[in-house]
């Protein structure tokens, strides 16, 4: 590019600031307001001085105090003085430095920021973005870590990938989100996915989730069928004694089931007997099933009986909800005791 006058020794985009001075016949010093009353002010070497428009070179004029410019030849009445005063320390919005620089102020991006080399961010980093994704975050080719969480400068926990699955954990101590799956598993490597088997566990004695809901069952000391445990519960209940005036249910039940086994007691209160017949008593909680082929009963207790005067135990049939008293030593059949009467009993039986 041709110049008239001296080249700019720096064509780079600065920040500046121009003053214009017009000048008396004969004068050479240039200082304080300027024709639009701003005060000369820059930082020696690094301005430019224009006579008419025309660059002077530096040795047509010395500087002093970052305040007066003197001209070495004394300028015309009516010429026109320009000083520009460069302004490096603060680029405009089209100096970028090619090789690195600092900003000290806030920069603002409209558009698209592309970095090719690491982000440092000393005093943190917000990502914000209204209605969609603020923040990607993408490990190409291999599995591993994705995110570094440290402390102080050493790694306390990692948020990665394996096997296109996220892990996220500490150490040893990891989970492994398997989508495909539907599931999630403790692993002791994030970047290989080596299965923790039988190693970590969920709370403390002093440090206890408070409740755990599960839409199935949950597998206790081993993985077999016998160790699932797929339901537990609390209840009462009432039954039907035969002979009994009313007819009605009655009396006082609770129960716990573990599993498949139902644990009960009943106590009927005193209740009117008014016929001798078989004695039976109807509405247990659960129907009595068995994990055998062909029968097996289960066998009841009775701590107090006047409702039927010869027998302390019964049994529940397969397939019922009834308890049939059975005489002493005998498994046959007896007749209710006509009376106020009452019974306690208990016992234990399979149900599905």
């Amino acid at each position: 590019m041709a110049y008239i006058g001296t080249q700019p020794k720096d064509v780079r985009s600065f920040g500046r600031a121009k003053f214009d001075f017009t000048a008396t016949q004969g004068q050479t010093a240039f200082t304080g307001a300027d024709d639009d009353s701003k005060t000369l002010g820059f930082t020696n070497g690094q301005i430019e001085v224009y006579v008419n428009g025309i660059l002077m070179d530096e040795s047509d004029f010395t500087t002093s105090n970052g305040n007066t410019v003197t001209l070495a030849s004394a300028a015309n009445l009516n010429d026109v003085i320009s000083i520009v005063a460069m302004q490096t320390d603060i680029p405009n919005s089209d100096y970028v430095p090619a090789s690195g620089g600092t900003f000290s102020g806030n920069i603002t991006a409209s558009g698209t920021l592309g970095v090719t080399g690491a982000v440092t961010a000393a005093n943190g980093l917000t990502v914000d973005d209204d209605g969609a994704t603020p923040l990607t975050v993408d490990r190409a080719t291999s599995d591993g870590t994705v995110i570094d969480v440290q402390k102080d400068g050493s790694t306390v926990g990692t948020v990665g990938t394996q096997g296109s699955r996220l892990s996220i954990g500490s150490g040893d101590v990891n989970l492994n989100f398997n989508a495909s799956a539907n599931s999630m598993y403790p692993i002791s490597n994030p970047t290989t996915g080596a299965v923790s088997d039988g190693l970590i566990d969920v709370g403390a004695a002093t440090a206890r989730f408070k409740d755990l809901y599960l839409g199935g069952g949950a597998y206790l000391g081993g993985t077999g069928t016998a160790n699932h445990l797929d339901d537990y519960e609390t209840g009462s209940f009432t039954m039907t004694m035969t002979g009994e005036s009313t007819g009605a249910s009655l009396g006082y039940g609770v129960y716990v089931k573990v599993g498949n086994i139902c644990h009960f007691n009943w106590y009927s209160a005193t209740r009117t007997i008014s016929s001798a017949v078989a004695p039976v008593l109807t509405g247990l909680p659960f129907t009595h099933t068995s994990p055998y082929t062909g029968s097996a009963y289960a066998s009841v207790v009775f701590s107090h009986n006047t409702y039927v005067n010869n027998s302390a135990s019964g049994y529940i049939n397969i397939g019922t909800t009834s308890i049939y008293p059975t005489a002493n030593n005998s498994s046959g059949s007896t007749i209710t005791a006509i009376g106020s009467k009452y019974v306690m009993c208990s016992g234990s039986y399979y149900c599905d």
